[in-house]
């Protein structure tokens, strides 16, 4: 460690440290455009310039490492009088549209205008423009607005050095440079929309978010996204019940600070839901019922034939397939499975540019695994649900690609079969028992990663219509078979009897994962699927 000062203040930083990253320790925030801390430093904006003791000129805090006993100042008048003038630089081509811009609110350019630039302009030129380049979608999910870029480059780098895809670059010369694709092709690697994320100003935009909310408007939830057994660590940002999008949140052993656009996709519509209350069978027709016919209905059905089989799913935290092993399983012993599936294979990387790769399609198979559960792939599964004629009970309608299919329909055709689900499937539409589940962003719990990582997903809103969580459907089937003593629970109670009675999460806390990026199992994870 060394010993530096920087405002009169005194700071310790490992060696390596550069100043951006050592005035932050202690609260000081230095502009920066181009710096950023998961990419390569170019030092080419140059509005992070500092005054270092001793040396004639001012130096970028951000390619400037931290030395012991140096002498910093971030705020003098010369290092005002320099990031004035790089302001007005960066200001002089600028469009004036920050009320039509998607990235007011969150714009590098309006804040740092106002900390650091000049009342005034000296340009009395036309602006710059890029006729052509304005409101071009110039990928699957990407649109450009090129007249408002500052050439920081964060987002050839992020191609070049993180996604490794090399699709975008800089042409033409000077004050004619713009960002285009290498080829001219589409800009469709499977990280694109992080480009959008790095991108200071509205020169780069994501698609899918454009014209639905102000930000400032937004709420937002820490959670995870449930693409993949990843575990990539996301802001949900919500308004009125509705999700607007998937940000990817920094974690050092995961994600980094990226995602993929197939799980920054899942933010779409992930609230709706076409089952909006329970629902039971009569006639051929089903009868909306009340949650206190319907948990009755269903716990007879398991009551009354011991030869009932459950599929839950890899989908479910912790906590619900915790209740699922104790209830259904040692209590009732049931036959219960989860199914996995690999899925497309998909990959982020983490904050040291190493690649993690999925190795299921669901979020939580490692935490099925680690519970005692017993995992099943498409095969077994099939084979599971055609066997035996007692009643099924399948917790989840996308437990399994398979259960969407008529093949399935076919194999439980002779079958009582109880659903929990949010939307209609071949299963739903002949299912006795129609139960309605929370969406993702409406419930809360731990998951477990395919690196072992214990994660916590916050909900973001209550469930909506007479939906619920798994856990508490579970938990109200705990309190019917004797299994619970209490008539409710909450998921930091059960991750607490998880952390006493599962070796794997011995010594963990609900409140440690709400303070740490996810915790490490305490034991060797195998590979999953």
């Amino acid at each position: 460690m060394l010993t530096l000062t920087i405002d009169g203040s005194e700071v310790q930083v490992a060696d390596g440290t550069n100043l951006v990253e050592a005035a932050a320790k202690i609260g000081i925030e230095i502009p920066t455009y181009c710096y950023h801390p998961g990419l390569s430093i170019v030092g080419q904006c140059r509005i992070c310039f500092v005054e270092v003791e001793g040396m004639p000129r001012l130096v970028t805090a951000c390619s400037t490492e931290a030395r012991d006993g140096m002498v910093v100042l971030t705020a003098s008048q010369r290092v005002k009088d320099a990031r004035a003038a790089v302001m007005e630089f960066l200001l002089e081509n600028h469009p004036l549209d920050c009320p039509v811009c998607d990235q007011a609110g969150e714009c590098y350019l309006q804040d740092y205008s106002i900390a650091h630039g000049l009342d005034t302009t000296h340009m009395v030129d036309e602006r710059r423009t890029f006729p052509g380049l304005e409101r071009r979608l110039i990928g699957p999910h990407v649109v450009q607005n090129q007249n408002r870029c500052i050439h920081c480059t964060r987002c050839i780098r992020f191609t070049q050095e993180i996604s490794e895809t090399h699709d975008l670059t800089m042409k033409s010369r000077g004050n004619h440079s713009y960002i285009d694709t290498f080829d001219g092709g589409p800009f469709d690697n499977p990280w694109s929309a992080c480009a959008a994320d790095v991108c200071p100003v509205g020169a780069l935009t994501v698609k899918e978010f454009r014209f639905r909310a102000r930000v400032w408007h937004l709420e937002d939830t820490d959670s995870i996204c449930p693409g993949c057994s990843i575990g990539c660590n996301v802001t949900v940002g919500h308004l009125k019940r509705e999700v607007h999008r998937f940000l990817p949140r920094h974690n050092p052993a995961v994600n980094g600070w990226w995602m993929c656009d197939y799980g920054r996709g899942l933010a779409q519509g992930i609230e709706e839901r076409e089952v909006t209350r329970p629902a039971v069978r009569s006639d051929g027709a089903l009868r909306p019922v009340a949650w206190s016919e319907a948990l009755p209905h269903l716990v007879e059905l398991l009551r009354a034939a011991p030869a009932a089989r459950i599929v839950a799913s890899a989908n479910l935290s912790n906590e619900a397939l915790y209740l699922v092993r104790k209830v259904l399983v040692d209590r009732l012993g049931l036959q219960v499975v989860v199914p996995v599936d690999p899925g497309s294979p998909r990959k982020v990387k983490d904050g040291r540019r190493r690649w993690v790769a999925s190795v299921d399609a669901h979020a939580n198979s490692t935490g099925a695994r680690l519970l005692g559960l017993r995992l099943v792939d498409a095969t077994e599964l099939r084979r599971f649900v055609g066997g035996g004629d007692g009643p099924l009970v399948i917790l989840d309608e996308r437990a399994h690609p398979w259960l969407a299919s008529y093949e399935a329909r076919s194999a439980m055709a002779a079958r009582t079969i109880a659903v929990s689900a949010r939307h209609q499937t071949v299963l739903t539409r002949t299912a006795a028992l129609l139960l309605p589940a929370a969406s993702w962003v409406e419930t809360e719990g731990t998951y477990t990663s395919s690196t072992g990582r214990v994660q916590l997903a916050r909900a973001a809103f209550a469930p909506g219509a007479m939906a619920w969580p798994a856990w508490r459907l579970l938990h109200g089937m705990a309190v019917a078979f004797g299994a619970a003593s209490g008539p409710d629970t909450r998921p930091e109670r059960l991750f607490a009897e998880i952390a006493a009675t599962v070796p794997a999460f011995a010594g963990m806390t609900y409140r440690a994962l709400a303070a740490e990026p996810g915790l490490p199992v305490a034991v060797e994870v195998p590979d999953v699927g």
